[in-house]
């Protein structure tokens, strides 16, 4: 936006672009109406979207970058992201990071998030060997916690049961023009320094084929969630994304199991299966489907004991400026569990209209 307005951004305001530094962020907020009009305002078991008839700034994200440049020669690089907002509470990794930032006491649902602080190292060994070390996004998944990349506004029940963030190592390299790999070792999901002897291993393999759009891919972490007990959380994701002209199907299956995670030999499992539609009307205007089946076997990831989430969204994705997207949709929920899980406990299914605007500068 800060370019469209003044001709100039951020990197060249400070000076820091000639040394290859981006500076730059986004704001999304926006508001959504529950049918269903819950007494507590909870759009639960909805995650980041949820909360009835309230305006919120769900992100205020402010980073600076120094991209590698992947050549000839070796190359540093990194990134730090500033986050606040409502999307937050979801976002922070456990230990010594970022929780506990702000009292909620004081702010209610707003806090402050750190969700990446790495360095990055390209060599020029072989194609191309780069590696992350610090604080970063998963590879894990579709959605992702970036609002500006996601067609719609609200997210899946399979993206909030999924790793979002992770610390440790995280090394990439290309095998040839379709297939490249990942491979880490990390504190596991969503975790600092709470227990660092829990480490965890978290790989992908994605293979992409330019000539027919298609591209598939699988990510898997595994590793104990504590260390001194036996807690082994495995949660892969398997994604397949085809692209025909002006339409865009996306198939995802992911899966979790984590040991004595209810109670000790009490282990619990859950699955799901999500399906993406989207079209491209003009380079402006976007129109998308999304359909969910979450199962949650053990009721370990919602509160509803075992249960049988779906989903169906139709949305509008809307670019009147290359610095500005707008998001309508219209969300059903429905369930099949041994509790009600919508509107406090008492419904069954529920409606939400739902809208948000991402600014980026």
């Amino acid at each position: 936006m800060s370019q469209a307005l003044t001709g100039r951004d951020a990197s060249s305001w400070t000076g820091l672009q000639k040394y290859g530094v981006n500076i730059g962020g986004w704001a999304a907020g926006g508001i959504n109406y529950n049918i269903n009009n819950p007494s507590d305002r909870s759009n639960g078991p909805v995650s980041m979207t949820d909360r009835n008839e309230e305006f919120h700034l769900y992100q205020l994200n402010l980073f600076i970058e120094k991209a590698v440049t992947k050549a000839s020669t070796w190359d540093v690089g990194g990134r730090f992201d500033f986050m606040f907002g409502t999307d937050t509470r979801y976002t922070q990794a456990t230990g010594h990071w970022d929780m506990g930032l702000i009292s909620q006491r004081d702010l209610r649902f707003y806090d402050i998030a750190l969700p990446q602080a790495y360095v990055e190292v390209f060599a020029p060994i072989g194609n191309g060997l780069s590696g992350k070390f610090g604080h970063f996004y998963t590879i894990i998944g579709y959605e992702s916690v970036p609002s500006p990349p996601n067609f719609f506004s609200s997210h899946t029940y399979s993206f909030k049961s999924s790793p979002f963030t992770t610390t440790g190592a995280l090394f990439s390299y290309a095998l040839n023009e379709q297939w490249s790999v990942n491979l880490g070792a990390v504190t596991g999901a969503d975790n600092f320094d709470r227990d660092l002897g829990a480490w965890s291993h978290m790989s992908g393999l994605t293979w992409t084929n330019a000539d027919t759009g298609t591209t598939v891919s699988f990510s898997i972490m595994q590793g104990d969630v504590y260390k001194n007990q036996s807690s082994e959380l495995v949660y892969y994701s398997a994604i397949l994304q085809q692209n025909l002209g002006k339409w865009h199907y996306v198939l995802q299956h992911d899966r979790g199991a984590q040991q004595n995670a209810i109670a000790q030999g009490q282990n619990a499992d859950w699955y799901s299966i999500v399906q993406y539609l989207t079209y491209d009307i003009d380079d402006q205007l976007g129109v998308g489907l999304r359909g969910e089946w979450f199962r949650d076997q053990n009721g370990f990831r919602y509160s509803a004991g075992e249960a049988g989430y779906y989903a169906m969204t139709v949305g509008l994705n809307w670019k009147p400026k290359g610095w500005l997207m707008i998001r309508p949709e219209v969300r059903y929920d429905w369930s099949e569990a041994q509790l009600a899980p919508f509107d406090a406990g008492h419904q069954i299914d529920q409606v939400l209209l739902g809208i948000d605007a991402v600014v980026q500068f």
